[in-house]
Order: C-alpha cells, then sequence, then structure tokens
C-alpha cells in the first residue's frame, strides 16, 4: 500500500527534524546570548509537532495492521489528527507572546494558526464523511502542513542566531572603521 510507505518517509522525517533541532536547541546557546521565550517556544513547537505527527503516523501504521477497511483507517486516524492538532494549537496559544514582537512576526504566527485550524477542520470533516470520503488525502496533507509549520521555525531557529552574528560583526566593523577614520 503506497500510503503506508509515504507514512514511514512522514515518520522518518518528524523523527530526524525533531533529533535535528534538539541537537540544534543545545549546542547554539552561547554565554552573553539572551535566550527567549521564542526560542524555547519555537524549539518546543519543534519537537512537539514533529513527535506528535511521527506518533500519529505510528498509530496509523499500527492500525493498518488490524485489517480495517480503509475507510475507518482513515476515519480513525484523521480523528486522531485534529485532537492532536488541537492539542499543539492550545498549547502555543497558551505560550505565545506577541506583545515584543514585529507586525510581520505577528501576521505569521496567526497565519501559521490558519494552516493548524485548517487541518483541524479538514479532518474533522474527513473522519465524519463530509466533502471527504473518509480517505487519505486530507490526513496526508496534515502531515504536509504540519512539516511546513515544522520546517519553517525550524529555519528561523537556525538562521537567526546566524543573522544577528552577522549583524554583530557589521556594527563591530562600523566602531573600527570610525575609530580608525577618527584616530
Amino acid at each position: 500500500m503506497k500510503e503506508l510507505d509515504q507514512l514511514i518517509v512522514v515518520l522518518e522525517c518528524c523523527i530526524i527534524l525533531a533529533g535535528f533541532a534538539a541537537i540544534v536547541g543545545t549546542l547554539q546557546p552561547r554565554k552573553g546570548r539572551n535566550l527567549g521565550k521564542g526560542r524555547i517556544v519555537s524549539l518546543a513547537m519543534i519537537i512537539y509537532i514533529s513527535l506528535i505527527n511521527a506518533l500519529l503516523a505510528a498509530f496509523t501504521l499500527t492500525l493498518s495492521n488490524f485489517d480495517l477497511a480503509d475507510r475507518t483507517l482513515w476515519s480513525v486516524s484523521s480523528f486522531a489528527m485534529s485532537v492532536a492538532t488541537s492539542f499543539s494549537i492550545g498549547y502555543l496559544w497558551i505560550k505565545k507572546r506577541l506583545k515584543s514582537v514585529s507586525i510581520v512576526a505577528k501576521v505569521t504566527y496567526f497565519l501559521l494558526f490558519g494552516i493548524a485550524g485548517s487541518v483541524v477542520i479538514i479532518n474533522i470533516m474527513n473522519a465524519l464523511g463530509i466533502v471527504f470520503n473518509r480517505e487519505y488525502g486530507p490526513y496526508f496533507l496534515s502531515f504536509v502542513c504540519n512539516l511546513f509549520v515544522v520546517g519553517y521555525a525550524f529555519s528561523r531557529l537556525l538562521m537567526r542566531p546566524l543573522w544577528v552574528a552577522i549583524k554583530e560583526n557589521e556594527l563591530g566593523r562600523t566602531d573600527k572603521e570610525k575609530t580608525a577614520a577618527s584616530g
């Protein structure tokens, strides 16, 4: 069944992203660097969403061994996805910190909430057979959306400290150039 092969790849991707995020999160902080709540929430989001998605893929793979009809398998799996995604939305809503971020960051944050909310709605509709016919497509689309969110957070986790270091280097050069010009 090609769907189950795809779920194995999803499971592997989720475990890899969670592992890399944990390594980056552990090795990245340095003395003197400000470790903010935003970085911790991003790291938690990457790890939690990745591991929950890996668990969901494993759950579906396990259910597939019980000779369930495809429609039942995708209905139960879609329902589990909607519950897990609702949990993630609730967790991140509680942990959000929007007071000190830019307008672009706020828009991005709410866009990600919109994607997650769409995942919940689509999976509930699929589980109940509304619009969708208890099929694999909406369930798989949820993994793609979740991996997009995790990928976005992972790229920010990697790149943001690098941009800060570049900015610090440029400011350092500017200060040295001013000192050399005045001296």
